[in-house]
Order: structure tokens, then sequence, then C-alpha cells
């Protein structure tokens, strides 16, 4: 990768275009080889914060290297002037053979808290236009709480993507976004359509798959049907991980609620009905750790006899079943890292719908609103 060229100064909206086109022919400097612009996307990110943007930036490398686009990060920032959204500029280019180099944009638009509703306009201007759309809504609060901003922001987009790991308010997180999702995924205008993807359901993928197996009638007879609680273990800020996979489990064994309690900061109780009776899932929070489920116990039988699975992580991104009071040897799956960049560049290529998502946060939303009652 060569050294990517940024402006210091900031440049006027009118003049992002020219000055892209500038930096990539000094990046190509005396050499005859044409820089190629490597686009598979545009991808607007939206943050808070200076602090924020450094992450994201740093991040930003990885991502385009999974999913190369034209990167539009836009940032709320209070040292902006109001009324102002400045623009900054950086071009990276890497040689992808001995007579071609690959060229990656990127454009910072920042803006204060007054000046925040100009930003929509900005990026219409700088998207280009026969590419599809990603949003990566970055900002700590979940997505339909922003209101008419993100409505503006995302008018456009084919994807919308967001992360639910720590938000302050599981319940009425939770609640509001099932909600929006039917609002968001409806048609757009002119026919195409809009998905929201959640990065927490993509770290879910190897829980999901292991749970799969291990209740498959085929592996454990009767377990699935027999189910009488499940426990979900996780580190802090990761209760919405637990709770998407709970509902998850309800809405493919076909569970409905009927109660459910909150111990604030602690546990998330609800009982369900069931087809063959009444079962209890429980979500604990651990002190400390990682932010992600760590065990998932569930009480079932089998053979006719009371038993207990347990789908527990361990050490080196492994993940074990364990036939509690069996001498059998455990399941293991292995679970390939996923940073942050790993797990965006990966859905900003998937940009079809899940139905099972969406069936999994209907039912997530059902239990939000039974612990908010």
């Amino acid at each position: 990768m060569s050294t990517p060229t940024t402006t210091v100064e900031p440049v006027r909206l009118a003049d992002v275009e020219r000055e892209l086109r500038r930096r990539g022919k000094a990046l190509q400097g005396e050499a005859e080889a044409p820089i190629q612009h490597v686009r598979m996307s545009n991808l607007v990110i939206f943050c808070q914060g200076n602090q924020a943007a450094q992450v994201i930036t740093a991040q930003i490398p990885g991502v385009v290297k999974a999913h190369p686009a034209r990167v539009l990060l836009l940032v709320i920032d209070a040292e902006c002037a109001d009324g102002e959204v400045t623009a900054f500029v950086e071009v990276s280019a890497r040689r992808v053979s001995a007579h071609q180099m690959a060229c990656t944009e990127q454009v910072i638009l920042r803006a204060g808290e007054a000046a925040a509703g100009r930003l929509p306009f900005a990026v219409r201007s700088l998207v280009i236009g026969d590419l599809p759309t990603n949003l990566w809504w970055a900002a700590p609060q979940p997505p339909p709480l922003a209101g008419p901003f993100l409505y503006d922001l995302s008018e456009n987009a084919q994807q919308i993507i967001y992360d639910s790991l720590g938000w302050p308010d599981p319940a009425h997180g939770v609640a509001a976004t099932a909600a929006w999702l039917e609002q968001v995924e409806r048609e757009l205008c002119g026919g195409g359509w809009r998905v929201a993807a959640d990065l927490n359901w993509r770290r879910l993928k190897y829980w999901r798959r292991l749970l799969s197996q291990t209740l498959d009638p085929a592996s454990s007879p009767g377990a699935a049907d027999s189910i009488t609680e499940v426990l979900i273990e996780h580190g802090p800020h990761a209760v919405i991980q637990a709770w998407e996979i709970g509902s998850w489990l309800a809405s493919r064994l076909g569970w409905s609620v009927d109660t459910g309690r909150v111990q604030p900061g602690h546990e998330i109780s609800w009982r369900f009905n069931a087809p063959h009776g009444e079962l209890r899932l429980r979500i604990l929070r651990l002190e400390q750790g990682a932010p992600e489920i760590r065990r998932i116990r569930i009480a079932c039988s089998l053979a006719g006899k009371p038993m207990a699975i347990t789908l527990i992580q361990e050490e080196g991104r492994r993940l074990s079943t364990v036939l509690e009071g069996s001498d059998a040897s455990a399941r293991t799956m292995l679970v390939p890292p996923h940073t942050s960049e790993e797990l965006i560049g990966r859905q900003l290529s998937d940009r079809e719908r899940d139905p099972v998502f969406r069936e999994s946060m209907a039912v997530a939303q059902v239990l939000a609103q039974s612990v908010l009652e």
C-alpha cells in the first residue's frame, strides 16, 4: 500500500471530486501505468465525536480490503463551526500488478450539531450513482432513535448496518429496532429493496450453527421437544447477543412468551409456553469477561432421562458441546476470529434479506414488550 495523500486543509464540497482526481494523479506520478479505481459500492459511515472517528478510521483499511468502496465518513464534531460542513480528502493506492495500481478514495465530512442536517445533502452529491450504497450506522444509539436524520441519510441506501453491542437500554432498544426493521425493509422507490443488518447477529453465526446441530433429532432425539430451561451467560455489554440467540431459539422451536421479568444489570428471565409444556429462559450477566456469550445450558431429556446440554466458549476460539453426566466426547467447532472490520467487510457484500433474522427479531420484540409492561 502506498502512503495515502490526505488534505490537511478542508476542501470545498464543490471541489471534492476535483481534489480526488488530483490526489490520484499525484500518487501515479510519472508512471505510465494507469490507476484503477476499485469500488464495489459507496460506504457511508456515520459516527459521533473524534474518538469514535479515530477508531473507525483505523478500521477502514481492513474493511475496504475485504470490500473495496468509496468511503464517506461523517463525523459530528463539537469543534466545528455552527452551520458548516468541512470536507477532507484521502486517496491511497496499491500496486496490483507490474503495470497497474488500484486506488481507494475516502472523504471525511465533519459538522457540528447545528449542521448535522446538511450531511445527507453532502452525501448525495458525493456518492457514485451507479453503485449500491451501504450505510454503516456507527453511533451508540439504536438507529430508529435517530429520527428523521437517519431517514434522510439512508433514503437511497440498499443496506443499513448497525451494531447493538453495548446498547444502554436493551429492552427499549430491541423493541424500537424490531418495529423499525419492518418499516426500513419495505421496497424503495423504483422497485428496489433495502435490508438492515446487526453485527451482533453475524457474531452469533457459529452459536446458531452448533445449537442447530446439537438439537437436531438425529443427534439428540427428543431434546428439542423436552426443554425445561435455557440459561445463557454473557459478558458485560453482550446482553443483546444473548437476547437474539434466545429469540432465535423461541422462533425456531415454536415457543410463545407468557411473562418476563428483569433484574437490572443482572438477569432477564421469561416463561414460555411450548408445544410440550412450560419452560424458562434466563439471561445472566457475568461481572467480567469479553462482551460475548460465554455459555448456554439447556435442561432437557434424552431417552426419557433428565439431562443437560452445555455449549461453552473455550480458549482458542472454540465452541464445545458437553452432555452433562455422560462420558461422550465433546463436540467442538472452531470459530474464526471476527474483528469489526472483518464483520463489516463480509456484511457489505451480503445485501440479501435474512428471513430468519427478521423472524427472530419479531420474537425479540415480543420479549421486550413483556418486560416493559
